[in-house]
């Protein structure tokens, strides 16, 4: 499923540069070379995509890795990706150009367009849809699965909410694909077409989009899961000359990191938007966490850095293409990462990049570094696995949790109905938290937790077994101090 992901580590770009060994890549004077020899060295390792590296009037501009293995064909500045949700920013800003043509408003709801509309869904704004706002769920079925419109509009109209529209920010691919829909209404044209006249040709983007470019130019990268060959995303199951609807709108798009520069550089100039069309664009609308260190824009994540700028970002994967689009831009920093081969490693390049263009001294993360990383992402995952089976569950998703992964010793310190009832407590207080940070403890993982009351503390302990499994040894709830 096409999700954006936030890693809050580099978002702020603090860097810490923490005690380590100095890294291989050859140093230099200047900060762009620097940044080249590091993705030289990471492409020896595996790295394989295009990267785009605009700073302080330099441009660094390369591909790395091969679009198509079985062929030998390299990536390069034109080689074509999917960029998953980085295709939110082109579904915000068509929603304003038909706003600047007065062709409708950002208070305009789903009742005004969708006359099936429920009384719980037909309130909901085209401003609620663009900042996840809406309640909706997430999604309704994988990126490729046939569905008709009819289908589709159905199933989400009548799936539950999550919140009450416009209380908080909840990542809704399902509200983007109903913004493409909107769009076709609206302008009487495909969604495609519509980002196509009023986007990509004013911005001299000749390969993005879904079909209407001309694909047989530019390469279209292979893209690939570990070693596996995963097909092009325009081979996949698609409807006729652009995805399905659990795609189309959120994500899909396919550019190159070329095209996505001169997106960047339109969008320094009004245009294809105006400056109230744009201040909409960046302005950071509602909060995305309880920490409130992120917030939501118009398909764009807005972060505040510590030298008092702004970031505005966003990024997009499948677990096969991976792309990020960071724009520093009162410090005229734009690094666009593309991807045909994603990992842990690959979602953390953009951030390396700007660690090393922002911070002095700052040594990038390498692949070989991320032991320690993948077994803190795997326990985070666990974790919040956990958290919310115990949060939203029922005596039947515990017990669940429990027989998969409690240790025996923990699943027969007790009866079942026993620790059940330890589980509704749990609930209880768990009810509507969430969780702010994760940390480990010797043989405890803590999860800080803040609710509507109470800043709580839920402690696991937790073991490896023989299998190289996390299992829990126990659980508890505590007060935060």
């Amino acid at each position: 499923m096409n999700k954006v992901l936030l890693f809050f580590f580099g978002i702020l770009v603090c860097f810490s540069c923490q005690e380590k060994e100095k890294n291989t890549f050859q140093a230099s004077d200047s900060k762009l070379d620097r940044v080249a020899s590091y993705l030289d060295t990471i492409s020896q390792e595996g790295f394989s995509g295009s990267v785009l590296v605009a700073y302080k009037g330099e441009l660094l501009s390369e591909g790395y890795g091969e679009s198509d293995r079985s062929k030998q064909v390299d990536n390069t500045v034109e080689t074509v990706y999917d960029i998953g949700s980085i295709t939110k920013q082109f579904t915000g800003a068509a929603i304003l150009k038909l706003e600047m043509m007065e062709m409708l408003t950002l208070d305009k709801t789903l009742g005004d367009y969708f006359k099936e509309a429920p009384e719980d869904k037909k309130d909901i704004t085209v401003h609620q849809l663009l900042t996840h706002s809406s309640g909706l769920i997430d999604w309704i079925g994988d990126d490729y699965d046939p569905i008709s419109e009819a289908d589709f509009v159905r199933l989400v109209l009548g799936s539950d909410l999550l919140h009450e529209p416009g209380s908080k920010h909840h990542y809704s691919n399902l509200g983007y694909s109903l913004l493409s829909l909107i769009i076709e209404k609206v302008s009487g044209q495909s969604y495609e077409q519509f980002l196509s006249e009023k986007l990509f040709q004013p911005a001299g983007m000749k390969h993005t989009g879904y079909s209407i470019p001309n694909w047989q130019g530019p390469t279209i990268a292979v893209g690939y899961r570990g070693e596996s060959g995963m097909g092009k995303p325009n081979e996949q199951n698609w409807d006729g000359g652009e995805p399905y609807l659990h795609l189309k709108g959120n994500g899909g798009i396919l550019s190159t990191v070329t095209d996505m520069y001169k997106w960047h550089q339109a969008l320094l100039g009004d245009d294809i938007l105006n400056e109230d069309a744009k201040k909409k664009f960046y302005h950071p609308h509602i909060k995305e966490n309880a920490s409130g260190n992120s917030s939501y824009g118009y398909g764009w994540a807005i972060f505040p850095t510590p030298r008092n700028t702004q970031l505005i970002t966003h990024n997009g994967g499948n677990g096969i293409f991976f792309g990020d689009f960071l724009r520093y831009l009162s410090e005229d920093i734009t690094i666009i990462l593309l991807s045909n081969s994603a990992s842990n490693h690959t979602e953390r390049v953009a951030w390396q990049i700007a660690g090393t263009l922002l911070v002095d001294d700052f040594e990038p993360l390498m692949p070989s570094d991320m032991t320690n990383e993948e077994e803190a992402s795997r326990i985070d995952d666990f974790v919040l696995d956990a958290f919310l089976a115990i949060r939203d569950g029922n005596p039947e998703t515990w017990e669940t949790l429990l027989q998969a992964h409690a240790s025996k010793e923990f699943l027969n310190a007790a009866p079942m109905e026993t620790h059940l009832k330890f589980f509704e407590k749990f609930k209880k207080r768990l009810q509507k938290g969430e969780v702010v940070g994760i940390w480990i403890d010797d043989d405890e993982v803590i999860s800080e937790v803040k609710t509507q009351t109470e800043n709580l503390k839920l402690i696991l302990g937790v073991i490896e077994d023989g299998e190289n499994e996390l299992k829990l040894e126990g659980i508890k709830i505590e007060e935060a101090e």
